[in-house]
């Protein structure tokens, strides 16, 4: 199945991380620059799938932020977003996002966290196995939803793997 194959993502970034473990401190920096801008494509992406903005899209906005400002966890709406578009290109910004993402776990935990990945596994897999079958009506507030989430990712990504500063002080 092709969504499990832009989740492997996530997995392939820790994998990856675990074994070039020297490279990692440097990289810090590139992968926050690499997920923030997936993100940014993925909501620009899905706004072009919107036909109608009305007030409903800005209150599951605000909805969508408010979610993942509680859960912090993409995953969610990476697979509310393969229900509206399975594109290839939506696949593919998911599964480097996974990459970039999985690294900067690695890079935070120094270790690869089982439980995350199969936390944000199980959040990717519900909407899909739970919508898949049915057609959507409200596709739109469905997007502001997805795109509000991926909103606060980008803040949350830039907060979460901010680099630490060292502050001296001189007497």
């Amino acid at each position: 199945m092709i969504y499990l194959i832009s989740f492997l993502g996530l997995i392939l970034g820790y994998v990856t991380a675990s074994k070039t473990k020297e490279e990692l401190i440097q990289g810090k920096k590139y992968f926050n620059i690499l997920a923030s801008l997936i993100l940014t494509a993925l909501i620009i992406f899905l706004t072009t799938k919107i036909f109608y903005i009305g007030i409903e899209f800005f209150i599951f906005l605000l909805i969508g932020i408010t979610l993942n400002y509680f859960i912090k966890k993409a995953y969610l709406f990476f697979g509310l977003a393969l229900i509206i578009s399975n594109e290839l290109v939506l696949n593919l910004m998911i599964f480097i996002f996974g990459l970039a993402y999985g690294t900067l776990e690695y890079i935070k935990f120094k270790k690869i966290n089982y439980k995350l990945i199969l936390i944000n596994l199980v959040l990717f897999i519900f909407p899909i196995v739970l919508l898949a079958k049915k057609t959507m009506i409200f596709d739109n507030v469905l997007i502001a939803f997805i795109i509000g989430g991926l909103l606060f990712e980008i803040f949350n990504i830039n907060s979460r793997f901010k680099k630490e500063k060292r502050t001296s002080r001189s007497r």
